[in-house]
């Protein structure tokens, strides 16, 4: 979702605004070798909802996110149905392709980046804290 994230892989990525993906929850079920802790997923929930970033992207952009997500090895790209601007819009995500059977934990420096993201692009602020509060309960559990 960031920025200065999205313009390393695509630098000529055009940002198009938020969208909400509904039946699906956020959940960390990849462990980033890249961060060295859990990695965000998407994971079916009837009545969840996911907020992100929608940016138009070449043919070359999304092949360079590709590799930078491990397409293929780490994650699939799917199709989605997200909820923009109060149209339905069909878009592409990642998805783990093999998930951990518990969530594994964020690293401080990753949450820092997501929830930074979800601030700078505007995300809704209950969202925005309920996301906050899964990393921190995430982290609890890991220390305890």
């Amino acid at each position: 979702m960031a920025a200065a994230e999205i313009a390393r892989s695509a630098p000529a990525a055009r940002f198009a605004g938020t969208a909400r993906l509904a039946g699906f929850e956020l959940e960390f079920r990849r462990r980033s070798v890249r961060w060295g802790g859990g990695a965000a997923d998407i994971v079916a929930s009837p009545g969840g909802e996911v907020w992100g970033v929608l940016y138009e992207l070449g043919s070359e952009e999304l092949a360079a996110l590709d590799v930078r997500e491990g397409a293929g090895v780490a994650y699939r790209r799917v199709r989605v149905e997200v909820e923009a601007g109060g149209e339905r819009v069909s878009a592409e995500t990642y998805e783990v392709i093999e998930k951990e059977p518990v969530e594994v934990p964020p690293t401080p420096a990753y949450a820092a980046l997501l929830l930074g993201a979800a601030r700078e692009r505007g995300l809704p602020a209950a969202y925005v804290a309920a996301l906050e509060g899964r990393v921190e309960g995430l982290g609890r559990t890991a220390a305890g």
